[in-house]
């Protein structure tokens, strides 16, 4: 096994990690399920959907993992944010993110590493009105291929809530269209070749007022059962078997996004009921 010492990455300690992110969950009280099945002696690629500005995704159910696991996850990001000073720095060596590359993902599977990955990247970042939940995965088959040549299971992870905590005030058309900057971009064709015509264009967003400060909204995660790839580790090049493994992948999310949309409805029912009571017996 190759040892690719320029990925070490050592981690704080579980109670600098429990004391970080103790504001997090006294302001959004995440919910986790499914995380006591998951199984921390078999390294896995984590898959899930990224929110609206990707902020409230990863780090909540990564450090869970941490904290109840032991599990630590080496997330793959978009090479843009490593050309930026001190960011790529802390990015690498204080939360162990790695540059997306197949070279690098290689390198962590060789590893038996853990491993966290957004196929909707971007383009799910900056999402547009009416597109919550939505997996804008279109012919992103890189990380199937990748589990597949290295036999790696694929353990699909839903979010849910953090698409609430910010409402998006004017999306990239909107921006495009109606807006002075939108209007520079176009006449310069920074729109197209920097934002690939609003695709890769962040949207305006508010969260408490008009401030960008997210909404205390209740977040939920939830851990799907492992898909095994190693019976395609030889056809990890067919595009067929590659889109067979990803839609499995979908489904499961899916379902599982459909799961803790009952759970949230259910638990505002029950806040209501409470909250009638109350007043019932107050009249």
């Amino acid at each position: 096994m190759k040892v690719h010492p320029e990925l070490d990455f050592y981690p704080p300690s579980q109670d600098f990690a429990k004391k970080f992110i103790a504001p997090f969950k006294q302001y959004f009280h995440p919910e986790f399920f499914g995380i006591d099945e998951v199984d921390a002696s078999r390294p896995a690629m984590y898959v899930s959907n990224h929110a609206v500005m990707g902020v409230l995704d990863v780090y909540p159910f990564g450090i869970e993992l941490y904290l109840r696991k032991g599990i630590i996850l080496r997330a793959l990001a978009d090479s843009n944010h490593f050309k930026i000073p001190l960011w790529r720095d802390f990015l690498a060596h204080r939360i162990g993110v790695v540059e997306a590359s197949r070279k690098n993902c290689s390198a962590l599977m060789e590893r038996n590493e853990n491993l966290v990955v957004f196929p909707g990247g971007t383009r799910e970042v900056c999402k547009k009105k009416g597109e919550a939940y939505e997996l804008k995965w279109q012919d992103r088959n890189g990380f199937v291929m990748m589990a597949m040549q290295h036999g790696y299971d694929i353990i699909p992870v839903a979010a849910v809530g953090a698409e609430e905590a910010f409402t998006i005030t004017k999306d990239a058309d909107e921006i495009l269209n109606h807006t002075l900057p939108g209007w520079i971009l176009r006449q310069t064709g920074l729109a197209d070749t920097i934002f690939k015509g609003g695709e890769l264009l962040p949207p305006m967003v508010k969260g408490v007022g008009n401030t960008i400060f997210p909404k205390p909204v209740k977040l939920y995660f939830s851990f799907g059962k492992r898909i095994s790839t190693k019976k395609y580790k030889d056809c990890y090049h067919d595009p067929d078997a590659q889109e067979l493994i990803k839609t499995r992948v979908e489904l499961s999310l899916l379902k599982q996004f459909k799961h803790l949309f009952e759970i949230r409805e259910e638990a505002k029912d029950s806040i209501m009921k409470r909250i009638i009571n109350v007043v019932n017996s107050k009249g």
